[in-house]
């Protein structure tokens, strides 16, 4: 599929999610049908052809984020339905572990290769998540993570042997009575194993996260 059908055909499930057209489970078996569908390369190509804004640092050890907006021929910007972005880890970099609400989003690996980790989350305790570990694999460019309130709604990405990046396809406000979103840092690591195997993750600040759940984690 050439790049830009692949990203007008993001933007199409998109909206149908944001109509009710589509189910969350169903845009992220969409979408993970879609990543076997583009040369990374090609898509980088594209990509680079659009309005990029430099993220600011952060006082983490987040990668650093670029905003992608696509343009139509005449170089105007193009209403695509989701928010596009470009991460750019360096080998010490990491998205600690986080759970989301009002939103989904996937995250394709355009270079590199990821460690990443998914749990479901089960519940909401005064102070902490009930997650249940789902996923722990290596992601290697071209292969696709994706998250929904539904599954996998808590991820963890580390980079694996040297620099990485990945193209991330956010959607949120899906819900219009709620707020946009929201996103909440976790301690899997440091959280207690229910007897049914769950998790009771204490909820933490990012820059208590990003100190503990360093590359080496």
């Amino acid at each position: 599929m050439a790049a830009r059908t692949w990203i007008e055909r993001q933007g199409e499930l998109a909206v149908a999610l944001k109509t009710g057209q589509l189910a969350p489970l169903a845009w992220m078996a969409e979408v993970e049908r879609l990543a076997a569908e583009v040369d990374p390369a090609e898509l980088m190509a594209e990509i680079n052809r659009a309005k990029i804004t430099l993220g600011a640092l952060l006082p983490t050890n987040d990668p650093r984020k670029r905003s992608i907006r696509f343009v139509d021929q005449h170089g105007a910007p193009r209403k695509m339905g989701f928010a596009a972005a470009l991460f750019d880890f360096s080998p010490s970099n990491v998205i600690t572990p986080h759970g989301h609400r009002n939103m989904v989003s996937s995250h394709l690996v355009v270079e590199g290769a990821f460690r990443v980790r998914n749990y479901d989350r089960i519940k909401d305790l005064a102070g902490a998540m009930v997650v249940r570990p789902t996923r722990d694999y290596l992601a290697s460019t071209g292969m696709l993570s994706a998250m929904s309130g539904d599954r996998d709604n808590i991820h963890w990405f580390v980079p694996q042997g040297g620099p990485a990046r990945t193209f991330d396809v956010i959607i949120s406000g899906i819900d219009p009575a709620q707020p946009d979103y929201e996103i909440a840092a976790i301690d899997p690591v440091g959280g207690e194993v229910l007897t049914d195997g769950t998790i009771r993750a204490p909820i933490m600040e990012f820059e208590d996260a990003s100190k503990k759940y360093v590359a080496t984690l």
